[in-house]
Formats: C-alpha cells, sequence, structure tokens
C-alpha cells in the first residue's frame, strides 16, 4: 500500500503540478511510463481480488463454524455426564487407598464410565474452523481427555493387582485435572450456545469449588483435596 500511494503521488499529483495543469503533459508522462503503468494496475487488481477472495473465505469459514458450533453444547453435555461418573470413581478410590473403605486389592464397586463418541468429531471440526484461541482451548481439552481416560483404565487395573502403587495424592491430582475439564467446560457452554463471547481467563479456585460441588464433593471432606487444588493453581495449573 506504501508503495502503490508512492506511486500515484508520482504519476498523478507530481506530473499535474510539473506540467502545471496541462492535460496534454499529463498524458504524455502516463504514456512514456505505459508498461509501468499497466504492471502497476495489474498489481492492483491482483490485491483487490486477493482481497476479495479472503474475505468471502472468511465469511465462509465463519458460517461453517456457526453450523459446527451448534452441535457443541450437546457434546459438552455428554461430556459433563462422564465427568459425573468419573468424579464418582475417583472418590472410591481415595477412600479405598485412605482405608475409609472396604480395603484391600479388590476391584472398585463403581463402573468404569464409558467414553463419550460425539465429542471427538466435533471438537475436531470446531478447531478447523474456530479462532486460534478457542481451537487451542478446544485441543488442549482434548489432550485432557485422552489423559484422563487413560489415568482411569490404569487406576481401575491396579485395584485387582496385588502391587497397587496409588496413594491419595495420585487421586488428588486426577480428581484436578478432572475438575479442571469440567470447568473449562462450563466456561465453553455459554460461547457454545452463543450467549456471550469466548472466555479465554485462566481458572480460580472459586471455578475448582463449584465444580466439586456439582460432583458432590466438598473438598474438605477428602482430606487435603482444597488445599491440593489450591496449590496447584498457584503453580500455573501444574499438578
Amino acid at each position: 500500500m506504501p508503495l502503490i500511494a508512492v506511486y500515484l503521488i508520482c504519476m498523478i499529483i507530481a506530473s499535474w503540478v510539473t506540467g502545471q495543469g496541462d492535460w496534454g503533459y499529463v498524458q504524455n508522462v502516463w504514456d512514456r511510463w505505459q508498461a509501468l503503468n499497466v504492471g502497476i494496475l495489474a498489481l492492483i487488481s491482483s490485491f483487490v481480488a486477493f482481497n476479495i477472495s479472503s474475505y468471502n473465505e472468511n465469511k465462509q469459514r465463519e458460517r461453517n463454524f456457526v453450523a459446527a458450533r451448534a452441535f457443541l453444547p450437546e457434546a459438552l453435555s455428554e461430556l459433563t455426564g462422564y465427568f459425573k461418573s468419573s468424579a464418582a470413581l475417583l472418590v472410591e478410590a481415595w477412600q479405598r487407598v485412605k482405608g475409609e473403605k472396604e480395603a484391600g486389592k479388590t476391584p472398585l464397586h463403581t463402573p468404569m464410565p464409558t467414553q463419550p463418541k460425539m465429542y471427538k468429531e466435533t471438537f475436531s471440526r470446531c478447531i478447523e474452523l474456530a479462532e486460534p484461541d478457542v481451537g487451542e482451548r478446544l485441543a488442549y481439552m482434548l489432550m485432557r481427555l485422552q489423559v484422563h481416560h487413560s489415568r482411569l483404565q490404569e487406576l481401575v487395573k491396579e485395584f485387582s493387582d496385588d502391587h497397587m502403587t496409588f496413594s491419595p495424592e495420585n487421586i488428588y491430582s486426577y480428581l484436578y485435572r478432572l475438575a479442571e475439564l469440567q470447568a473449562l467446560t462450563n466456561r465453553l457452554f455459554p460461547y457454545a450456545r452463543g450467549l456471550a463471547e469466548f472466555n479465554n481467563g485462566e481458572l480460580e479456585w472459586t471455578d475448582f469449588q463449584n465444580v466439586y460441588a456439582g460432583f458432590g464433593i466438598w473438598a474438605h471432606d477428602l482430606g487435603d483435596l482444597s488445599g491440593f487444588t489450591q496449590r496447584a493453581i498457584a503453580r500455573g495449573g501444574s499438578d
């Protein structure tokens, strides 16, 4: 754009001033620089065409994202049910590890929750079409969901093993990460429904308190879960 501005000043304004308003002189200058003029006009045309194309592509991407986002609330609701079932399993595991319930290396009574299916395709489509900050948040949640499900599988397996190595701190870590996923899900609901702008702020202790309460967990009833969570938040999310 600066180069085009310099060209217009030199070719139109300067030639008009130099020729003292003589139209014939201006035409003569343009004729002498005809090759340059043709090239500049072609460049401007290409620039305009490129911007029109980019604008149309962005508008189409926005329309596609609105369509993909329409399925996001259902996927988030599905995940919320999965998270609540996961929390029940982890609470039983903590009680067993602490000896507050039936001890021993016997399987957990709470069934392993079934991993939802819909969210993967919905998240993938939204990541492809969404703004970078939204896409990064969804990609992070996908990563944490994979880790969470692997941890649950390992936990269930070890409770039937004679060499179980889990400690209460392990369960705190799993509960903290599960609560983080639910808190991020809670923040996505208004955006997914088109009721609010995307909230990309850091999670706070009140977010975790609300999630634990929604899971039917009072953090002070599970040993140091409250302190563990607050320390993890202070460390920037590291568990």
